[in-house]
């Protein structure tokens, strides 16, 4: 049987958020580069999480990626790179998801006003 879309996005964040529960209470980091959803402001996704223990020093890691927060995410390899016992599905958060859905609003309200400025739309 097929799941809903709604449904299957319903039952991954809810997993996500017992996962990302589950790993502050076992002390890790779990900070993520992808804080609002909105794209080009990282090239990390959303299901990344921090792998380090809480309180480390230094730059955030989830495998062979690297970041401060806020910042872009870079390659760094690793022989053995760590990583958190529980992956999560590749599902943005709500707020992820609401943010994305106003950013790409305010694009398109901004290219349908560039193009009747040039008179292509009435």
């Amino acid at each position: 049987m097929k799941l809903p879309a709604l449904a299957w996005r319903t039952i991954h964040r809810t997993q996500n958020r017992w996962w990302d529960l589950r790993a502050t209470l076992a002390g890790y980091c779990n900070d993520r580069p992808v804080k609002t959803g909105v794209p080009g402001e990282t090239n990390g996704y959303a299901h990344w999480r921090c792998a380090l223990k809480r309180g480390h020093d230094g730059l955030h890691r989830y495998r062979n990626a690297v970041w401060l927060s806020g910042c872009r995410v870079d390659h760094e390899p690793v022989d053995m790179p760590p990583g958190q016992p529980w992956e999560r599905a590749a599902t943005p958060t709500i707020r992820q998801a609401r943010n994305a859905r106003r950013w790409h609003e305010e694009q398109a309200v901004a290219r349908r006003a560039r193009l009747r400025e040039q008179g292509l739309l009435p």
